[in-house]
């Protein structure tokens, strides 16, 4: 399964986790502290507030209160 991290200035991290338990582990974990990026040259932490989404695909992710979306 693979996370993408939305950030405020347009860009879009994205790194693959093995399973759905490690998915909603991660995608909690970002919108409560922030995201760090790390691309083995230099380590830099955004906010939680710099996340505009956390997106998990490639897979599927069960919940037993799937929602609707409309617009006005």
């Amino acid at each position: 399964m693979k996370i993408n991290v939305y950030l405020d200035d347009g860009r879009v991290y994205s790194y693959e986790v093995p399973n759905e338990l490690k998915a909603r582990e991660h995608a909690a974990a970002i919108v409560l502290g922030g995201y760090r990026h790390n691309d083995g040259m230099e380590f830099e932490h955004y906010g939680p507030q710099r996340v505009l989404k956390v997106k998990v695909t490639g897979g599927v992710v069960a919940t037993k209160y799937p929602d609707s979306g409309t617009g006005t």
